[in-house]
């Protein structure tokens, strides 16, 4: 079960204010595990694997709930505004916690002060695939590759504010070129208005 649960990123965050107001025979109801990504994705499958353990550890149904949006910021900012019961809980990552502060300019909440950590959950590592039958072996013949046939690349991409190294490979190779071209999966939209020409 470790093993699996590793396969994803996330940690269990709760509002800052939760701690001291939680009394001795906490839970007294069901509870809500906020995951702040569109349903079917590592995060959702992550809470779904996680929820049956705590509710029996708790002895309270946990409920997991789709909140998306923003790059997880929906989801998160509905937490951090719940009462400070600890009913309420996020599944949140990086992105949610660390990446969404920096990208923009007003985010919906402080992820230093608005939540307490409560656990890490899992970790995960990023990979670059290609297809099989890409003539290309390793990363510096793939960029050998990405630089001769540039106008024909596309990458795919849980979007711009996800852990994803893709944006950051993006906006190095734009300044070589502005023609590869940036595939978003359909729950988690790139958050550009244009990502290539043509």
């Amino acid at each position: 079960m470790a093993r699996l649960i590793r396969l994803a990123a996330g940690a269990i965050v709760v509002g800052l204010s939760v701690g001291p107001a939680l009394s001795q025979d906490w839970p007294t109801r069901p509870v809500t595990m906020v995951v702040p990504f569109a349903a079917g994705g590592p995060a959702d499958t992550v809470g779904r694997i996680l929820a049956p353990g705590l509710s029996e550890q708790l002895g309270q149904q946990v409920i997991v709930e789709n909140v998306g949006g923003s790059g997880g910021m929906t989801g998160a900012s509905r937490v951090a505004k719940a009462a400070p019961d600890g009913y309420q809980f996020v599944l949140g990552n990086v992105g949610t916690h660390a990446a969404n502060q920096t990208f923009y300019k007003t985010p919906l909440y402080n992820a230093a002060t608005d939540f307490a950590p409560v656990m890490l959950i899992a970790q995960t590592p990023l990979v670059l695939l290609a297809r099989k039958d890409l003539p290309a072996d390793n990363l510096r013949e793939f960029i050998a590759y990405a630089k001769a046939n540039q106008t024909s690349m596309q990458y795919g991409s849980g979007g711009v504010t996800r852990r994803s190294p893709f944006p950051r490979f993006r906006a190095r190779w734009s300044k070589r070129s502005r023609s590869l071209r940036a595939i978003a999966h359909r729950a988690c939209p790139l958050r550009q208005p244009r990502t290539s020409k043509g």
